[in-house]
C-alpha cells in the first residue's frame, strides 16, 4: 500500500533515558516486539542512541523482503556474520548474492533432495540407535548433533570426527550470543572491547572455521567435491558457502526438531494421530522412505507447520534502508535500520486465534497456506532460504524415523525454557524413550488420524 502523504513512523512508549527500550527488549524480547503491533504496523524504538524501526505487520514484512529487497539490503544481524566469515549466501547482496544463489541451487533440486532421503534416514537411525530405554535424552543436544551430522553426510559426503562435532556444538551458543549482542549494541565499538562475550564469540568463529576447513579437506581438498562447485566458485568462495550451510543447516533445524518433540510430549492426542498416520502410510518400521511416501503425510506436515509457526527459528532479523522508501503508509528515511521478528508475527493474536496454543488443526483448511504473507519461516523474496525443500524433507524424515522407532515420554521435574538469541532456542527439554513395538490397530486410532491437506 502506498499513500500520497506518507506518515512518519510512530515512536513506541516506555523509553528509558539513555537506555531507550533496551531494558524492555532484554527482559522479554518476544513479548516486547509483539506488543509493538499496538503502536503501528511500523514502530520506532531506541536502543540507547540507536533508533530502529520494527515492522510488526506480516504484509509489510513480506513487502520489505520481496518488493523492497534491493532498496533495503541486509542489516546488522547478517553484517556480524559477514565480518566473521565473509560473503557467503547468507550475508551477501546484489550481484554477488545472485552468483552465490545460482551456485548453490543445484544442490537443492528436487532430484538432489529426493536422493538425500536415504542418507538422512541412515544418519538418524545411527544417532537414535545410541539411545537407551529409560535413560533421559537431552533433546537439544541430540538434535544439534544429528542436524550437524546430516549436513556433513548429506551435503558434503563426509563424516565429522567426534571431536570436531563436539567442538562445533559447544561453539554454537557463543556464536549466536555474540551475534545478537553485536547486532543490538548501541555502539559499533562494542565489538572491539576485550569483553568475555566478545572473546567467546571470536573463539567460536575460530572453531567453526577449523571444523569447516577440515570438512572441506575431507572431500579431497577440492571445491569440486562440494555441492556449490557447479557454480564455478573459487576455493575461498566455496569455503564461505560451506560455513553458511553448516551454520544455517544445523542451528535452525536442531531448534525446530527440539521444539517438535517438546510439543509432542505435551500433546498425546497429536502424537497418537501422528503415529497412526505414519503407521498407515509407512508401516511399523518406516523402511524404504521415498519422496513419494513423504508426500502422503499431510498430518505430519501440519504438525511441522505449527511448530515452525509457534517456534519460528529466527527471533529477529534486520534490513537497512539504503535509500528513502515508503513502507505501507510510513515514510522510511535512508539509513533507517529495520527489524522484524518472525516469532512475534507468528504469535500475533490478531492473526492467529489463541496463538500460544499448539494446534496443528489450525492448518487444516489451508487458508493460511495460501497467503505467504502470514507464514514466513523461510523468509520471502530473493533472499528466501535456498534450502527450504531440503529442510522440509529433513524435518519429515527425522520425525518419522524417531517416532516409528521410539515412544518418547516426558521426564518428571523438568521444564523447557525458551532462550531468545538470534534464534529461539529450546533448553532443558528432556525425554525418556521406550521401544515402540506394538502397532496401533485401526480401532485404537483417534478419529481423523489421516489428517487433511497440509
Amino acid at each position: 500500500m502506498t499513500t500520497a502523504n506518507p506518515r512518519p513512523i510512530p515512536a513506541a512508549p516506555g523509553r528509558v533515558p539513555a537506555l531507550g527500550h533496551l531494558p524492555a527488549l532484554l527482559r522479554d524480547p518476544l513479548g516486547f516486539l509483539g506488543s509493538l503491533a499496538r503502536v503501528g504496523e511500523v514502530a520506532r524504538v531506541s536502543l540507547g542512541p540507536r533508533e530502529v524501526a520494527v515492522v510488526t505487520s506480516p504484509a509489510l514484512v513480506h513487502t520489505l523482503l520481496a518488493a523492497l529487497s534491493r532498496d533495503c539490503p541486509r542489516g546488522s544481524v547478517q553484517g556480524t556474520l559477514r565480518e566473521a566469515f565473509g560473503d557467503g549466501l547468507l550475508m551477501s547482496e546484489g550481484a554477488l548474492h545472485r552468483e552465490r544463489r545460482r551456485a548453490l541451487r543445484p544442490a537443492f533440486t528436487a532430484e538432489r533432495v529426493g536422493s538425500g532421503v536415504r542418507t538422512v534416514q541412515e544418519v538418524t537411525r545411527e544417532r537414535i540407535g545410541r539411545w537407551r530405554p529409560g535413560v533421559p535424552v537431552d533433546v537439544a543436544a541430540e538434535m544439534t548433533g544429528l542436524a550437524l551430522e546430516i549436513v556433513a553426510r548429506a551435503l558434503f559426503g563426509v563424516r565429522l570426527p567426534e571431536d570436531d562435532a563436539a567442538a562445533f556444538q559447544r561453539a554454537l551458543p557463543d556464536l549466536v550470543k555474540g551475534q545478537i549482542a553485536r547486532s543490538l549494541c548501541p555502539h559499533p565499538l562494542f565489538a572491539r572491547l576485550p569483553l568475555p562475550l566478545n572473546r567467546r564469540f571470536d573463539a567460536a568463529v575460530a572453531v567453526l572455521d577449523r571444523v569447516v576447513d577440515r570438512a572441506v579437506s575431507g572431500t579431497g581438498g577440492s571445491p569440486a567435491a562440494l555441492p556449490c562447485a557447479a557454480g564455478g566458485l573459487d576455493a575461498p568462495a566455496v569455503r564461505a558457502e560451506a560455513i553458511s550451510l553448516f551454520g544455517a543447516g544445523t542451528e535452525t533445524v536442531a531448534s525446530t526438531l527440539t521444539w517438535l518433540f517438546h510439543e509432542l510430549l505435551g500433546a498425546p492426542e497429536v502424537h497418537g494421530r501422528l503415529l497412526a498416520e505414519l503407521e498407515g502410510e509407512l508401516g511399523d518400521a518406516g523402511t524404504g522412505l521415498t519422496p513419494e511416501a513423504l508426500a502422503k503425510l499431510p498430518y505430519l506436515r501440519r504438525v511441522l507447520r505449527e511448530v515452525l509457526r509457534l517456534h519460528a527459528p529466527n527471533a529477529f532479523l534486520t534490513r537497512t534502508a539504503a535509500v528513502g522508501v515508503q513502507l505501507g503508509p510510513y515514510a522510511v528515511p535512508a539509513g533507517t535500520e529495520l527489524l522484524y521478528s518472525l516469532s512475534a508475527l507468528h504469535r500475533d493474536p490478531a492473526r492467529y486465534a489463541d496463538p500460544l496454543r499448539f494446534d496443528p488443526d489450525r492448518w487444516a483448511d489451508g487458508e493460511r497456506v495460501a497467503d505467504p504473507r502470514l507464514f514466513l519461516p523461510f523468509g520471502a523474496g530473493r533472499h528466501k532460504c535456498v534450502g527450504e525443500s531440503f529442510a522440509w524433507m529433513e524435518l519429515t524424515v527425522v520425525a518419522a524415523t524417531v517416532l516409528l522407532t521410539w515412544r518418547p515420554e516426558p521426564v518428571a521435574g523438568t521444564r523447557a525454557r525458551e532462550v531468545v538469541w538470534t534464534t529461539v532456542q529450546a533448553r532443558d527439554v528432556f525425554m525418556t524413550v521406550s521401544p515402540r513395538t506394538v502397532r496401533t490397530s485401526a480401532a485404537e486410532r483417534p478419529a481423523g488420524a489421516a489428517g487433511g491437506a497440509p
